[in-house]
């Protein structure tokens, strides 16, 4: 289960709703939960949509959250 997939979950929302709610499309989501897309190497809007639906955090969904440090220069 992907980062995104327990924290979808632990908000007791749908596949359809999460996508609904953040904009995108339910397929995309659903690759991303299932790893056939990485979510780390979504566009950065996608992840602050889903992190704002879900009220969490952007290391609370990366599956490495290290990955940041390209965009903070860590």
């Amino acid at each position: 289960m992907t980062n995104l997939q327990k924290m979808r979950k632990s908000k007791n929302l749908s596949q359809s709703e999460l996508a609904t709610a953040a904009g995108i499309n339910v397929r995309t989501l659903q690759h991303y939960e299932q790893g056939a897309k990485f979510i780390d190497n979504a566009h950065l809007d996608t992840i602050i949509k889903l992190c704002i639906v879900l009220n969490c955090n952007i290391e609370d969904i990366l599956e490495n959250p290290k990955i940041l440090e390209k965009y903070y220069g860590q």
